[in-house]
């Protein structure tokens, strides 16, 4: 099985989840059974920090696609931060980077999950699609 770790930090309002290895199709489920065990109510605000993250396959994907939609439907929200280049070239080619929130940092996902517009944000928000299609 390829290496995967997670390690939690709880701040104040959110919990910042960072994944270090290869999430796919055999890890994808670890992934997801450990943002469930680390929500401490359904709606936090949750950042994952993908810094250390080898690869993410469609699997790993999904996961956050579903993390968002459960985050959302409780009044929560799901920020990605500091994709390497290769993740972020995934969530580019797959459209991903459209339905989640990617920031270029730790820090400025953080202050978007709490409410802090945060510059540099590598996808467009919710409140800047919807401003476009008007």
């Amino acid at each position: 099985m390829p290496d995967l770790s997670f390690v939690t930090q709880r701040l104040p309002g959110v919990s910042v989840i960072s994944v270090a290895g290869e999430v796919d199709a055999a890890t994808a489920g670890r992934l997801d059974r450990y943002i469930r065990r680390s929500r401490r109510v359904p709606g936090e605000h949750v950042v994952i920090d993908l810094s250390e993250a080898q690869f993410m396959g469609s699997s790993g994907l999904r996961v956050l696609l579903n993390t968002h939609a459960y985050a959302r439907q409780h009044g929560g929200s799901l920020r990605l931060a500091a994709p390497p280049p290769k993740l972020a070239r995934i969530m580019e080619i797959t459209q991903a980077h459209t339905v989640l929130h990617v920031h270029a940092t730790v820090e400025q996902a953080v202050l978007a999950a709490l409410g802090n517009p945060a510059p540099e944000s590598l996808g467009p928000s919710a409140e800047d699609r919807g401003r476009d299609a008007v």
